[in-house]
C-alpha cells in the first residue's frame, strides 16, 4: 500500500515538472508574438505620366492697358468711370498744364531769340566782324533751343490720357484734384476687341520649372461649376514677384461662349508634358511630415522588421502622395496601418 502510494506521488512531481515545462515554453512563444508588431502594406508604386500643377489665377482680357500721364502735377478732370466702355482716341483725363505751357513759351522765346542771334553773327561774319566759331557755337544754341521745345510740346501733348484702345475700364485709381507722379497709373484698360480671355496664376519656382510654353491647362470657376475651360500656358514670367517671390503664369483659353468678366478668380490645372520619375505611395504611409521630408516605414528585405526612411514630398493628391525617394528602388511595398506606431528597427508581422 505505501508503494502504491509511494507511486502515485512520483507521477503527480513528474506531471507538475512536464505541465511546468509546457508553461515556460508556451510563455516564451507568446512573448516572441506580442513584441512583434502587425501591419499591413501597400505596393510602391513608380511613375512618370505628368502630375497637374494646381494653383489660384485671377482672370483677365487677353489685351490690358495700364494709362498714365507722362509727365507728375494736378489732376484737372477725369471724364471716365469705373465699368465704362471708351472708344479709341477718346480723351479720359488731364493734369492742369499751367506749369507745362509755361515751359513751352519759355524754350519757344529761347529759340526765337537763339535763331535772332544767329542771323546776327552771320552777317557781322560775312563783314569779317565775327569767327567762325562765333557762327558755330550759336548754330549750336539754335538746335539745343529747337531740341528743348520739342521736348515741352511733347511733354505738353501727353498731359491728356487718351484710350489707345476700345474697351472697357476696369480701374479708376485716381480722382480729380490728386497730385500724381509721372507713370503713376489711373485706368486700367481692358480691350474689347480680343477673342480670348487669359488665367493669370502665381507659381513657386519649383512648378514653374516643370511647365513650358503650350502646356495644356483646364480652369474651373464657381460661377461656373459644371464648366471645364480648356487653354494653354501662353507665357512664363522670366522674373520672380520681389514681393511674394513666385513667377506669373498666363493661360490662354476660350470662354465657351460664356459671359465671363475681369477679375474673376478661379482654379487651374496644368498639365506639364513629362516628368521624371517619381514615386506614389499611400495618404495611410505618411508618419510624420514637415516642409522638406516626410517619414515612412517600410518592410526589412527578410519583412521581419521595420526601417524608417525620409522621403520628398513632390505633390499631395487626393488619394495619394507624390515622392522623391531613390532608396526606395529597393522596397516593393510601404507601410501603412501601423506605422504611426513603429520605430525604426521594430520587430513586424505582416498582415495579408
Amino acid at each position: 500500500m505505501k508503494s502504491y502510494n509511494y507511486g502515485i506521488f512520483l507521477l503527480l512531481v513528474f506531471t507538475l515538472f512536464a505541465c511546468k515545462d509546457n508553461v515556460e515554453q508556451l510563455a516564451s512563444v507568446a512573448d516572441k508574438i506580442d513584441k512583434r508588431a502587425l501591419v499591413e502594406v501597400a505596393k510602391v508604386e513608380q511613375r512618370t505620366d505628368a502630375m497637374p500643377i494646381k494653383a489660384i489665377g485671377r482672370l483677365a482680357s487677353d489685351k490690358e492697358v495700364k494709362l498714365s500721364f507722362k509727365i507728375g502735377g494736378v489732376i484737372a478732370y477725369i471724364k471716365a468711370d469705373e465699368g465704362q466702355r471708351v472708344s479709341k482716341g477718346q480723351t479720359l483725363a488731364a493734369v492742369r498744364t499751367n506749369e507745362i505751357d509755361a515751359q513751352v513759351m519759355k524754350a519757344k522765346q529761347a529759340l526765337t531769340k537763339a535763331q535772332r542771334d544767329l542771323e546776327r553773327v552771320k552777317k557781322m561774319y560775312e563783314e569779317e566782324a565775327a569767327t567762325l566759331e562765333n557762327v558755330e557755337d550759336l548754330t549750336t544754341l539754335v538746335e539745343v533751343s529747337q531740341a528743348d521745345l520739342e521736348i515741352a510740346q511733347f511733354n505738353q501733348k501727353y498731359a491728356k490720357i487718351v484710350s489707345p484702345i476700345n474697351g472697357r475700364i476696369l480701374g479708376r485709381l485716381a480722382e480729380p484734384n490728386e497730385l500724381i507722379s509721372p507713370g503713376q497709373p489711373i485706368f486700367l484698360v481692358a480691350s474689347s476687341g480680343g477673342k480670348a480671355f487669359v488665367m493669370k496664376a502665381a507659381l513657386s519656382d519649383k512648378d514653374m520649372t516643370n511647365i513650358s510654353y503650350g502646356d495644356a491647362a483646364t480652369a474651373y470657376f464657381d460661377a461656373f461649376p459644371n464648366e471645364k475651360f480648356k487653354g494653354s500656358v501662353s507665357l512664363i514670367s522670366e522674373n520672380a514677384d520681389p514681393r511674394s517671390g513666385t513667377y506669373e503664369v498666363e493661360i490662354n483659353f476660350s470662354p465657351n461662349g460664356k459671359r465671363l468678366r475681369n477679375g474673376l478668380f478661379g482654379r487651374v490645372e496644368i498639365q506639364p508634358k513629362a516628368n521624371a520619375p517619381y514615386y506614389t505611395i499611400p495618404m495611410a504611409a505618411l508618419v510624420e511630415a514637415n516642409e522638406r521630408a516626410m517619414t515612412i516605414f517600410v518592410p526589412s528585405k527578410d519583412g521581419k522588421t521595420a526601417k524608417e526612411v525620409q522621403v520628398k514630398p513632390i505633390q499631395i493628391q487626393s488619394d495619394y502622395i507624390a515622392i522623391e525617394a531613390p532608396e526606395l528602388e529597393t522596397f516593393e511595398t510601404v507601410i501603412t496601418s501601423g506605422a504611426p506606431y513603429l520605430i525604426d528597427g521594430d520587430s513586424i508581422l505582416v498582415k495579408y
